[in-house]
């Protein structure tokens, strides 16, 4: 299902224009893929915001196993991959380095996983009365790379070849990854230990990441107000630019109904985890400069114990203390929440 559609912009700038224009493939491929799937989420040119920190991903993939960011990214020319991982490219036929969407990639779904750790809670419900958890779940990788171009592999480390996809590959290589089992295969769904998530925790995790965080539409001042149709990859019309039209809707309304449908889960109570780790059970109760927060026994990070209202989202919260008890209390919804493994 697709949650978010990529905005069909266009650039005045030939480079900008180039990674739209990628952007809108590998976003054509996924639709084609995936527009009918309850097991596939597709979220297009989502932007979070974490500690501090934030990202733009081009297609982040929420499925039933966990999640995938790829990376879109247009080369014209040929692009090579060293055995220490490091990217060169040709333009106009001189050769010049270039920073890795791999390891772009890699930073926006740590970020991510972090996001949604210190918040599960929020998108992940509780089985016989104990929270789940999101740090064990599967985190991957692809870069999409403009079909046109030549990918030289053969001195790179296989861990990054393998996430190296052209971009109209790149349903085939997110099925392989996915690896979903087909429902007569009972001794591979016996074998599949995998933990998974269900159609409800699905529709409340999309939902989480894009009702928190201000959704970007351009990325540069440079990209058109006006919203243009692109062709199809691989396509030809008759003019070399993208026809402007009415800007769609770019949140699937459909989703949004049936996440309203679904039942909220109990807030009132609140489980505290290590943004870094995940863990939540070996957790110290600190209080410290800038408020109230926990250290983790197991990997030894800090995380402020202050965060957005589990049933608002708004972030006009405070955390209180009295005698071993923290609460986290919302002025906007009044809602007051105990952090139920702190004392």
């Amino acid at each position: 299902m697709i949650l978010k559609d990529k905005i069909q912009t266009s650039s005045a700038s030939i480079k900008l224009h180039a990674g739209i224009k990628q952007e809108h493939d590998v976003a054509f491929y996924l639709r084609r893929a995936y527009k009918n799937s309850g097991q596939v989420m597709v979220l297009n040119d989502l932007r979070i915001e974490h500690d501090g920190e934030s990202a733009q991903i081009d297609h982040l993939i929420v499925y039933t196993y966990g999640f995938i960011v790829v990376e879109s990214k247009s080369i014209r020319g040929e692009v090579k991959v060293n055995e220490y991982g490091e990217w060169t490219r040709s333009y106009k036929g001189q050769w010049g380095g270039m920073p890795s969407p791999i390891k772009q990639a890699e930073l926006q779904l740590k970020l991510l996983k972090q996001y949604l750790c210190a918040n599960t809670e929020k998108v992940i419900g509780k089985f016989l009365g104990i929270q789940q958890g999101l740090g064990a779940r599967c985190y991957d990788v692809f870069c999409a790379i403009s079909s046109d171009a030549i990918i030289d592999r053969s001195n790179a480390p296989k861990e990054i070849a393998d996430k190296l996809v052209k971009s109209e590959f790149i349903a085939d290589v997110l099925d392989k990854k996915m690896n979903f089992k087909k429902f007569y295969n009972v001794v591979g769904k016996i074998y599949d230990t995998r933990p998974t998530f269900n159609q409800q925790e699905l529709n409340h995790i999309c939902q989480f990441l894009l009702g928190n965080t201000p959704q970007i539409e351009s990325e540069s001042d440079s990209i058109n107000a006006v919203h243009a149709v692109w062709p199809a990859p691989g396509s030809t019309t008759s003019t070399t630019e993208p026809q402007p039209v009415a800007k769609p809707a770019s949140v699937n309304t459909t989703f949004a109904a049936t996440v309203s449908a679904a039942q909220p889960f109990n807030t009132k109570s609140i489980t505290a985890q290590c943004k870094h780790c995940g863990d939540c059970s070996a957790l110290s109760p600190q209080s410290g400069r800038y408020g109230y927060y926990v250290q983790c026994g197991k990997c030894g990070g800090n995380t402020p114990l202050k965060q957005p209202c589990p049933a608002c989202n708004s972030q006009n919260t405070k955390v209180s203390k009295m005698k071993s008890q923290y609460s986290l209390r919302c002025a906007d919804c009044s809602l007051s929440a105990s952090f139920d493994s702190l004392h």
